[in-house]
Protein backbone atom coordinates (compact mmCIF):
# COMPACT_ATOMS: atom_id res chain seq x y z
CA UNK A 1 0.00 0.00 0.00
CA UNK A 2 2.69 2.30 1.17
CA UNK A 3 4.46 1.81 -2.44
CA UNK A 4 1.25 2.14 -4.53
CA UNK A 5 1.21 5.82 -2.50
CA UNK A 6 4.96 6.81 -3.22
CA UNK A 7 4.35 5.93 -6.85
CA UNK A 8 0.99 7.89 -7.15
CA UNK A 9 2.84 11.12 -5.89
CA UNK A 10 5.87 9.99 -8.20
CA UNK A 11 3.49 9.98 -10.99
CA UNK A 12 1.32 13.24 -9.96
CA UNK A 13 4.81 15.24 -9.16
CA UNK A 14 5.90 14.33 -12.58
CA UNK A 15 2.70 16.04 -14.54
CA UNK A 16 2.22 18.59 -12.46
CA UNK A 17 6.01 19.35 -13.11
CA UNK A 18 5.43 18.93 -16.84
CA UNK A 19 2.05 20.76 -16.71
CA UNK A 20 3.55 23.86 -15.08
CA UNK A 21 4.55 26.74 -16.67
CA UNK A 22 8.23 26.99 -17.25
CA UNK A 23 10.52 29.89 -17.67
CA UNK A 24 11.30 31.04 -21.09
CA UNK A 25 15.29 31.88 -21.33
CA UNK A 26 15.66 33.90 -24.74
CA UNK A 27 18.82 36.00 -26.45
CA UNK A 28 18.36 39.85 -26.73
CA UNK A 29 17.86 40.36 -30.33
CA UNK A 30 17.97 44.04 -32.05
CA UNK A 31 14.64 45.42 -33.11
CA UNK A 32 16.11 48.63 -34.28
CA UNK A 33 19.17 50.58 -35.36
CA UNK A 34 20.32 54.16 -36.10
CA UNK A 35 21.60 54.38 -38.08
CA UNK A 36 19.84 51.72 -39.60
CA UNK A 37 21.01 48.35 -41.22
CA UNK A 38 22.40 48.61 -44.73
CA UNK A 39 21.63 52.54 -44.48
CA UNK A 40 23.16 55.22 -46.74
CA UNK A 41 23.09 58.13 -44.60
CA UNK A 42 23.70 61.87 -45.90
CA UNK A 43 25.79 63.07 -43.23
CA UNK A 44 27.85 61.56 -40.66
CA UNK A 45 26.27 60.14 -37.57
CA UNK A 46 27.80 61.28 -33.99
CA UNK A 47 26.61 58.19 -32.35
CA UNK A 48 25.54 54.55 -33.07
CA UNK A 49 22.77 53.11 -31.24
CA UNK A 50 21.18 49.48 -31.50
CA UNK A 51 17.63 48.58 -29.53
CA UNK A 52 16.81 44.89 -28.19
CA UNK A 53 13.96 43.03 -27.72
CA UNK A 54 15.35 42.30 -23.99
CA UNK A 55 17.53 43.95 -21.15
CA UNK A 56 21.34 43.46 -21.26
CA UNK A 57 23.91 43.16 -18.99
CA UNK A 58 25.56 45.93 -18.82
CA UNK A 59 29.06 44.40 -17.82
CA UNK A 60 29.38 42.16 -20.75
CA UNK A 61 27.82 44.32 -23.96
CA UNK A 62 29.25 45.98 -26.06
CA UNK A 63 29.71 47.70 -29.46
CA UNK A 64 32.41 48.88 -31.77
CA UNK A 65 32.39 50.61 -35.42
CA UNK A 66 34.88 50.18 -37.77
CA UNK A 67 35.95 51.48 -41.12
CA UNK A 68 36.24 49.87 -44.00
CA UNK A 69 40.11 49.15 -43.30
CA UNK A 70 39.20 47.97 -39.73
CA UNK A 71 40.54 51.06 -38.36
CA UNK A 72 38.14 51.63 -35.03
CA UNK A 73 36.32 55.20 -35.35
CA UNK A 74 33.89 54.73 -32.33
CA UNK A 75 34.96 56.15 -29.26
CA UNK A 76 35.23 53.60 -26.47
CA UNK A 77 33.68 50.12 -26.10
CA UNK A 78 30.11 51.43 -26.19
CA UNK A 79 27.79 51.11 -23.50
CA UNK A 80 24.16 50.07 -22.15
CA UNK A 81 22.38 52.94 -22.01
CA UNK A 82 21.12 53.85 -17.72
CA UNK A 83 18.10 55.30 -19.13
CA UNK A 84 16.92 52.54 -20.98
CA UNK A 85 18.36 49.06 -20.03
CA UNK A 86 17.00 47.35 -24.02
CA UNK A 87 19.73 50.30 -25.49
CA UNK A 88 22.88 49.46 -26.19
CA UNK A 89 25.04 53.12 -27.97
CA UNK A 90 28.74 54.14 -28.36
CA UNK A 91 30.08 57.77 -29.76
CA UNK A 92 31.69 57.85 -32.97
CA UNK A 93 34.72 59.66 -34.02
CA UNK A 94 34.43 62.43 -36.90
CA UNK A 95 33.54 60.24 -40.09
CA UNK A 96 34.11 60.94 -43.70
CA UNK A 97 32.47 59.81 -46.80
CA UNK A 98 32.60 55.57 -46.89
CA UNK A 99 31.63 52.35 -45.91
CA UNK A 100 31.49 51.37 -41.82
CA UNK A 101 30.54 48.19 -39.92
CA UNK A 102 28.84 47.97 -36.48
CA UNK A 103 29.89 45.05 -34.54
CA UNK A 104 28.01 44.36 -31.19
CA UNK A 105 28.48 41.28 -28.64
CA UNK A 106 25.54 41.31 -25.90
CA UNK A 107 24.70 39.46 -22.59
CA UNK A 108 20.98 39.39 -21.74
CA UNK A 109 19.89 39.71 -18.27
CA UNK A 110 19.18 36.15 -18.29
CA UNK A 111 22.48 34.82 -19.21
CA UNK A 112 22.29 34.16 -23.00
CA UNK A 113 25.18 35.73 -25.51
CA UNK A 114 24.17 37.01 -29.18
CA UNK A 115 26.39 38.94 -31.70
CA UNK A 116 26.01 40.52 -35.06
CA UNK A 117 27.36 42.91 -37.40
CA UNK A 118 25.85 45.38 -39.90
CA UNK A 119 27.02 47.92 -42.33
CA UNK A 120 25.97 51.92 -42.82
CA UNK A 121 26.82 53.82 -45.72
CA UNK A 122 28.13 57.62 -45.28
CA UNK A 123 27.69 59.31 -48.65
Amino acid sequence: MLRAIRRRTAIIGFLAGMLAPSVVLAHAFPVKSAPRVGASVPAAPKAVRIWFDGELNTLFSKVTVKNAMGKVVSKGRGHVSTANPRLLEVGLKPLSPGHYWVYWRVVARDGHHTEGRFPFTVT
